[in-house]
């Protein structure tokens, strides 16, 4: 895992700032899970969870600090994931008729992986020749 894009001190920190980013945004889902309908509940943590991870990401994963340029190009990969999550939320909650806070963490799950990837191809693309 060591290599010249940080090695394992960087992915812990990932892995760190991730996980600090989805504890907030489900806490945050359930307490807006109470007043508004899931599909704004998610909505709301969802966008507070990009400005977290871009926060996260800038300040203590990478250590770059804040960049118009980056914090314009960061949601790209967050599309993707919020149609997904959205899509997957009412498939597990309105016609499986899952709970949302068990429905929230399948989605949360399943996510990693499609983040994960989407988010190597759009760094590894947009960071030019090593």
């Amino acid at each position: 895992m060591r290599d010249a894009a940080g090695g394992w001190d960087e992915f812990l920190r990932f892995l760190i700032g991730g996980t600090i980013n989805t504890v907030i945004t489900y806490a945050l889902f359930l307490a807006l899970d109470r007043i508004f309908h899931h599909s704004i509940a998610y909505t709301l943590s969802f966008l507070a969870g990009i400005a977290i991870a871009y926060a996260l990401a800038s300040i203590f994963v990478f250590r770059t600090g804040f960049a118009l340029r980056s914090a314009l190009r960061f949601p790209g990969v967050y599309v993707v994931q919020y149609l997904y999550g959205l899509a997957a939320l009412w498939l597990l909650i309105d016609v499986a008729r899952m709970r949302s806070e068990f429905a929230m963490l399948l989605v949360i799950a399943t996510l990693v992986p499609i983040t994960f990837v989407l988010t190597r191809y759009v760094v590894r693309k947009g960071s030019g020749p090593r």
